[in-house]
């Protein structure tokens, strides 16, 4: 009888231990949890921290009044209207439009071109470049005066060779007529690399849960 007893003890005793069902399902929980939390932590956009010492010392103030005299120099667009063949690009298919203060750059994309102003507004002052150039050469004024500049070039005003511009206030130029887009904010770049590098990581812990969290066999 205590043979018997000391068998089943030592069969007992040799079997390998089998985690039961649910530790398994609460590593599951864990991993899952895990990757979770992992991936709100990366898309948490970070916030520079401020400078102390900048935000304890007070703003230093100039007590210099201003020279009403002196003016900042206005920042305006730059245009180009390229004179081909028989046309002014843009200018001749449909009037160039523009605001205040831009700079439109005429350059010549083939031979025997000039440009005759026909009329413009009051005090506008601008003179066109009546002799003839060829390939290469370029023109530009910055056109301040709101109004209608009309214009030609003189070997080609038989083909329909005539350029309208058209100064206002308040024109929004587009991509074709040389501004860029908008640079995409420092913000808005930030919380896209976060959002990928929040996914490969909850990709990666995915991946590591269904390769090595199942029931073992």
């Amino acid at each position: 009888m205590l043979v018997a007893v000391v068998r089943v003890s030592m069969d007992q005793h040799s079997k390998p231990a089998r985690p039961p069902f649910p530790a398994v399902i609460g590593r599951r929980r864990a991993l899952t949890i895990g990757a979770f939390g992992l991936a709100a932590c990366l898309s948490t956009p970070v916030v520079p921290a401020q400078d102390d010492a900048a935000t304890d010392e007070p703003a230093e103030t100039d007590d210099t009044e201003p020279d009403d005299e002196t003016e900042p120099d206005a920042v305006g667009e730059t245009v180009t209207v390229e004179l081909v063949d028989f046309d002014f690009v843009p200018g001749t298919d449909r009037p160039l439009e523009i605001p205040p203060g831009t700079l439109v750059q005429f350059t010549w994309e083939t031979d025997n071109h000039n440009i005759v102003v026909d009329a413009q507004p009051e005090g506008a002052g601008w003179d066109g470049h009546e002799p003839i150039e060829n390939t290469g050469f370029e023109h530009e004024f910055t056109f301040d005066v709101d109004g209608d500049y009309e214009f030609h070039c003189t070997p080609h005003i038989g083909q329909g060779m005539i350029g309208t511009i058209t100064v206002a206030e308040g024109v929004v130029l587009d991509d074709d007529e040389g501004i860029l887009p908008d640079v995409v904010p420092a913000p808005a770049i930030t919380l896209v690399i976060a959002a990928v590098v929040s996914l490969l990581a909850v990709l990666a812990l995915a991946y590591m849960f269904l390769k090595y969290g199942g029931p073992s066999g």
